[in-house]
């Protein structure tokens, strides 16, 4: 999926990371009963996040032990597995799905077309003995919004508050897990980790778009000129564009942890905390510290 609701790891105790770990094994797991290793491919850090924050909110009981995988043969790893991780496992599914058709559609991957269809065949969508079918309502508003978001990116819309606003429905929609008198503060968090997301990945991939011209709503923030080449930008028109970035991805993180604060977890809570106030920012410092040098390495460590 996306890769950057993560946790900074430099900053973690072994011990959590290693429960962090546990968490992910478990929906490795869900992923590969229910879709053996085609599921499997489909596996972020993302969704680890969201099991984390579901188990600590609601407490359910839990499968934990040890097993190997393809991944590790030769070693067991141990795994923590309740019924979030198969709820995470089955969005994961759902929004990879489009995710891939998306990519069939604007650039006619066809790899990512016969992996979608393989992922979640037409018929499953379907039919109403199937477990996807119980989530025909949030598969409705993902698919809705990712179109709107397609549209507006074929329009080369600059309008990055609806942009990201879309993707941030997306998430609120998933981290909505069921209608109780969390519901609303788990929509806020997945709405601002949308925008978040989105943001840092336009923010992230501009290198990559300005080469291929692919539409990034944040490449008209760069006032040099479009025929010029990526490494003869300076680093003071990079260092405007990542304050710029870095303002208005504050001020999703922050209604992001506002929200999260308000949840009465204690189960894993400094690995969630690592992650919303630490770890969502690990890509952001890195694409930084890359075309701005030093500098970005010092405000990262808060000089």
């Amino acid at each position: 999926m996306f890769g950057y609701i993560v946790v900074n790891q430099q900053e973690m105790k072994f011990k959590e990371f290693d429960e962090y770990h546990r968490y992910y094994c478990g929906l490795c797991r869900a992923l590969k009963e229910d879709q053996g290793a085609k599921g499997q491919l489909s596996l972020s850090y993302d969704m680890t996040f969201l099991v984390l924050l579901l188990t600590g909110l609601y407490e359910p009981s839990e499968e934990r032990g040890t097993k190997r995988c393809v991944v590790h043969p030769m070693t067991k790893h141990e795994y923590a597995r309740n019924l979030y991780s198969d709820y995470a496992a089955d969005m994961n599914r759902i929004l990879t799905y489009y995710k891939c058709m998306d990519d069939w559609t604007d650039d006619k991957k066809l790899f990512r077309k016969l992996y979608a269809e393989l992922l979640i065949p037409k018929k499953e969508l379907e039919k109403e003995d199937s477990r996807l079918y119980d989530y025909r309502q949030k598969i409705d508003t993902i698919a809705d919004r990712l179109a709107k978001i397609s549209e507006l990116e074929k329009e080369n819309s600059e309008d990055l508050d609806r942009l990201s606003g879309y993707f941030g429905e997306v998430l609120a929609e998933i981290f909505a897990v069921r209608a109780d008198a969390w519901e609303e503060n788990l929509r806020k968090i997945g709405y601002y980790l949308g925008r978040f997301v989105y943001i840092l990945d336009a923010y992230d991939d501009i290198e990559k778009d300005r080469k291929k011209h692919s539409f990034n709503p944040l490449i008209h923030k760069l006032t040099c000129s479009e025929e010029m080449k990526t490494e003869d930008i300076p680093v003071e028109e990079w260092q405007k564009l990542a304050d710029w970035v870095k303002e208005v991805l504050m001020m999703q993180a922050a209604e992001c942890a506002r929200e999260f604060e308000k949840l009465p977890i204690i189960k894993n809570v400094e690995i969630l905390r690592n992650i919303v106030y630490s770890g969502i920012w690990n890509n952001y410092y890195k694409a930084t510290a890359e075309r701005c040098g030093s500098k970005a390495d010092n405000r990262q460590n808060g000089e």
